[in-house]
């Protein structure tokens, strides 16, 4: 195979989650049932209540009791079914796990030897080498510090888990600090030490439409998207891919005559040449530097999912209207987050997300019902920085394209299996082959259906507000406050909104 690829209604997976699915609508059914058997049993009493003093009384009792008895039996069953469902897949998932980690503690040292080889010389390595670097590193990093705590959970029971809670609300996760996994929790305490020190802080973003000769009603009519490469929807990413610290919002009309709107997220911010000291270097002021990085792999893109509320609300586009997130390298993971978040959902209808060259293995969902696509080459690093593969999912498929062109390719500080034009030719090679295009078929086509007919598309550029600097704690000419000691103010990766949500009672 010219591509390999894991996920989607033709991988093993797609059997459990089918089977969860059937599970769930079952029982969903059940429970339209008990209320039929509620209605039913209040029915026959009235029944049995008007002919106590005929023969058929008695019989309409019993047969309402029957029916509910049955019903009963049914729910229990089925609960009994969706129980042993869920055991079954939370064992297996808990049994690849444990496989993981006992892979990961045995080839750490040569993974992370093949690593240093990979970034240093042209030598290609498959990224899976990389995970597994990044992955056991972090991890044996971590491991003496949770062994503290375990220790003096012994002294303290329950003290772990409230460290853990505690930690890991300060760094801004959502879950238990034990419960994230070592690579997530390393960029998120390393990006709160960072915006403590002021060097590195999320903000939120302003946004200006630059859209270009616009129409009267504030879109610009651009031609069809061609097919020249492996897919429409590759050839529209690519058009916008690169346009940094820009939103674009692409509509395209459908058939049946409504519009659905592609959000595309370009990848990192290069460091230009006027970047000026530290703060330059580390892209303090752009909207997808390294502050962007941390917000994507470490935060869930929460500033980046309510900017594109905002740019979807000024380009005019309806409630309930479809949209897909798609987006390359650190604008994929952005793209995977936004797809995924609950605020954008209640709003659009996120039928699809695209991704090519991300980092989004780390992004883990139940959401069974989004087309989630990503595009990657073997032997890129990027898809690797968070230590972790996709999931293999019934609605997320991973295609991971393999080879070289013949003709030399722009490589990048990431390589050429980094180039966007590399992964498209490396694809439409790909799917040419009859195994890779039936894997795919489905997945691929439910995003290339959307994409044929006429389009017009708006931009935004994003500038990411200025946080405000790091009091020096104790000085009070730099306070303000005469005496007053302490740091003045603390800035993970949680944004400053949900920290004083929490501290302040509401009135």
């Amino acid at each position: 195979m010219s591509a390999k690829v894991t996920g989607g209604p033709t991988h093993w997976r797609a059997n459990l989650d089918e089977l969860a699915l059937g599970v769930g609508q079952l029982q969903d059914a059940t429970e339209h049932s008990m209320r039929l058997a509620g209605e039913a049993t209040v029915a026959g009493g009235l029944l049995a209540g008007i002919t106590i003093m005929t023969p058929q009384g008695p019989l309409i009792g019993a047969n309402t009791a029957a029916i509910s008895a049955g019903l009963l039996a049914m729910r229990a069953e089925v609960e009994a079914l969706r129980t042993g469902v869920d055991f079954a897949v939370n064992s297996y998932l808990e049994a690849e796990q444990q496989i993981t980690r006992v892979v990961d503690a045995a080839f750490t040292p040569l993974a992370l030897a093949m690593s240093i080889v990979g970034v240093t010389t042209d030598v290609n390595i498959p990224n899976d080498v990389y995970e597994i670097a990044i992955r056991g590193t972090t991890g044996a990093a971590w491991a003496p510090v949770e062994s503290a705590f375990t220790s003096l959970n012994g002294v303290l029971p329950g003290s772990k888990y409230v460290a853990g809670n505690t930690i890991g609300w300060m760094a801004g996760f959502d879950d238990n600090l034990w419960d994230v996994p070592p690579t997530q929790r390393t960029i998120g305490t390393l990006a709160h030490a960072l915006g403590y020190l002021g060097l590195s802080q999320m903000a939120p973003y302003d946004t200006t439409n630059i859209t270009q000769h616009p129409g009267a009603d504030g879109w610009q009519r651009r031609d069809a998207i061609s097919r020249d490469g492996s897919l429409k929807s590759m050839s529209l990413l690519q058009d916008y891919a690169y346009d940094h610290d820009t939103v674009t919002v692409a509509k395209l009309e459908q058939p049946d005559g409504s519009d659905a709107y592609a959000v595309i997220y370009p990848g990192t911010t290069p460091v230009g040449d006027d970047s000026e000291g530290l703060l330059g270097a580390l892209g303090e002021h752009t909207a997808f530097g390294v502050p962007g990085f941390v917000e994507s792999a470490a935060a869930d893109s929460p500033y980046v999912e309510a900017t594109t509320l905002k740019i979807l609300e000024q380009a005019g586009v309806p409630a309930g209207a479809t949209v897909i997130p798609m987006g390359y390298s650190q604008g994929g993971a952005h793209a995977m987050n936004v797809g995924l978040g609950q605020q954008m959902k209640a709003k659009y209808n996120v039928s699809d997300v695209l991704t090519v060259a991300a980092y989004t293995g780390h992004r883990r969902s139940d959401d069974l019902e989004t087309n989630l696509v990503h595009v990657e080459h073997e032997h890129d690093k990027v898809s690797a920085l968070t230590g972790a593969s996709n999931e293999g999912r019934l609605n997320r498929t991973t295609i991971e394209v393999q080879g070289y062109p013949d003709e030399e390719i722009e490589a990048g500080i990431f390589g050429a299996e980094h180039n966007l034009g590399l992964i498209d030719g490396q694809l439409s090679k790909a799917l040419d082959d009859p195994a890779v295009q039936h894997a795919t078929e489905i997945p691929l086509g439910k995003i290339e259906q959307k994409m044929g007919g006429p389009v017009a598309v708006q931009q935004f550029h994003l500038d990411r507000q200025q946080a405000p600097p790091t009091r020096h704690p104790t000085d009070p000419a730099q306070t303000g406050e005469p005496g007053r000691s302490g740091p003045q103010q603390i800035i993970g990766v949680r944004p400053l909104d949900q920290w004083l949500t929490a501290t302040m009672p509401r009135r």
